[in-house]
């Protein structure tokens, strides 16, 4: 599609949602480095999403895609513990301690590209993660003429509601709850959000009630999550703005401080940057960008065209002080390709963001 028909698409689609004119000033530029590197996956990494240990954080995990193979599951040293070869699973996102039928755990879920479903995994107190039953679901509840893609989950916890949300090339983002009963897991449709072109990355902001929708060569969406909320999307940002020169944007993170404070952030893949919004829409709705920043050469080489992504601000570790953040990179040298871990610390000092 050229820029032309994504803009026309763009401007044809903010007759029916809310689309801010944009007036940006000069964002901040920053650059910084990875602490570490995990070992390569077999063939190609996708998305992240951080487990924590709530009785030893220094003993989290980081649940990571390798799309064409399944899941591998990493110390925050970077070495491989877990491997579960479940078939091509393309995006994972993750809700710990949610209150279902009563019963309080934890769960990953992943799209899956063989055959267009979602699947769900448990994770024990020490990380391990399990399949859970039934193991998969149908995709979408009407016939898609193109893959399953993205993933992320919504946790209403006053409400005791989870739901899962999945991007479809063509544009629909399918919202299911989900229910346990019987020790079983099922979804039960609630339903559809549509972005103008192919989307992938979706997050979920559960304290502020929003969903955010990554449309890779059109912008950052934002919706309500309340499954009865009006389905119109906010574009937050489009391609071509200060922050989101160039396509694609790609993985999505809240990044969560006091008070419900923090940021948005975005993969802009196309120039190799990680775009911070302001998590907090102001009052005629928009969210300002504040800047970005690069991965450059340090203790690894330099990160390239990232997907997926992931950022917690708990205090992990020594390494990780106040908080980590998990990149796809997409090249190292000899074609292998693995995750990338940074110091939220780091990102403070070089972006100069309060504490």
């Amino acid at each position: 599609m050229t820029r032309a028909h994504i803009g026309t698409a763009i401007a044809a689609f903010c007759l029916l949602s809310t689309c801010p004119v944009f007036a940006q000033s000069e964002p901040v530029f920053a650059t910084v480095a990875a602490t570490l590197e995990t070992e390569n996956v077999d063939i190609d990494p996708d998305d992240p999403a951080i487990w924590i240990n709530q009785a030893d954080p220094a003993l989290s995990r980081v649940i990571g895609t390798d799309k064409d193979v399944g899941l591998v599951v990493f110390d925050l040293d970077g070495r491989i513990v877990q491997r579960l070869p479940d078939g091509r699973l393309n995006n994972v996102d993750i809700r710990q301690d949610v209150t279902l039928g009563g019963e309080t755990l934890t769960l990953v879920t992943a799209s899956r590209r063989n055959d267009d479903t979602i699947v769900f995994y448990t994770v024990d107190a020490t990380g391990i993660l399990t399949p859970a039953s039934p193991f998969s679901f149908p995709g979408a509840p009407r016939q898609i003429e193109d893959d399953i893609y993205g993933i992320g989950l919504s946790y209403d916890a006053a409400a005791a509601r989870l739901f899962v949300l999945a991007s479809f090339k063509t544009g629909e983002i399918m919202q299911w709850e989900v229910i346990l009963a019987g020790g079983k897991l099922a979804l039960t449709f609630a339903r559809e959000l549509a972005v103008p072109t192919q989307p992938e990355g979706v997050v979920a902001d559960d304290e502020l009630g929003f969903i955010y929708v990554g449309e890779e060569d059109g912008g950052l969406w934002r919706f309500a999550a309340a499954p009865d909320a009006d389905p119109a999307g906010y574009l937050v940002d489009a391609v071509g703005s200060a922050c989101l020169p160039e396509d694609d944007i790609e993985g999505l993170a809240i990044v969560k401080t006091a008070q419900n404070g923090g940021y948005v952030l975005a993969s802009a893949q196309g120039v190799n940057r990680y775009v911070l919004y302001a998590r907090q829409p102001d009052a005629d709705g928009s969210q300002p960008c504040y800047g970005s920043f690069d991965i450059g050469t340090g203790a690894t080489d330099p990160v390239s065209e990232t997907d997926g992504l992931d950022v917690t601000t708990m205090a992990l570790s020594e390494t990780f002080p106040a908080g980590l953040m998990v990149v796809q990179d997409d090249r190292n040298e000899g074609f292998t390709r693995n995750f990338k871990f940074v110091s939220w610390a780091d990102v403070i000092a070089a972006m100069a963001l309060p504490e």
